[in-house]
């Protein structure tokens, strides 16, 4: 019979726990409110630095807007990038910063390209010189924010193009 009247209490002790974990769980999505945007991730330059045997360098400059008006935490990255419909380079970025409510930040990356699986399409570029180019980029943001891990990103668009003659980097 002792058994039967610790059942009640275990059962009431289980809902007080339930609530809690619950009301953990919602205020966490709170902080990432049904109006909240993602940020959004713009190209604004492509550099190209001095090749190293099959493989070209790229300096790639990356703004990041954050247009909500709570501020928002950016872990790192990852993304493709694609020149003129080809997929030309991979990367990765561990720069962490804070972006404050309705603020942008820039930042470089330096990445390297395989000529061999995007040879005809760098080698027209280094050939033609071209003033601007079109990209795409599919990439994702990584952030401690809420319960997102991660956050997709797809862009597309024109950006200026310069060469470099000597390396910064």
């Amino acid at each position: 019979m002792q058994s039967n009247r610790r059942a009640p209490v275990v059962i009431s002790t289980l809902r007080v726990f339930l609530l809690i974990i619950l009301a953990v769980l919602l205020s966490s999505c709170a902080t990432l409110t049904p109006d909240f945007e993602k940020p959004e991730l713009q190209l604004t330059n492509l550099s190209m630095l001095p090749a190293q045997g099959f493989e070209q360098r790229f300096r790639l400059t990356f703004r990041v807007t954050n247009p909500n008006n709570i501020s928002f935490p950016v872990d790192g990255m990852n993304f493709k990038l694609n020149l003129r419909g080809v997929q030309v380079a991979t990367g990765v970025s561990n720069q962490q910063f804070v972006l404050a409510p309705l603020s942008d930040n820039t930042f470089d990356v330096d990445v390297t390209a395989n000529l061999f699986n995007s040879g005809r399409v760098l080698l027209d570029i280094m050939n033609n010189k071209p003033q601007t180019l079109a990209y795409e980029i599919d990439a994702k943001i990584f952030t401690s924010k809420g319960l997102w891990g991660s956050i997709p990103v797809t862009r597309s668009g024109v950006i200026p193009f310069g060469l470099n003659t000597k390396s910064n980097g």
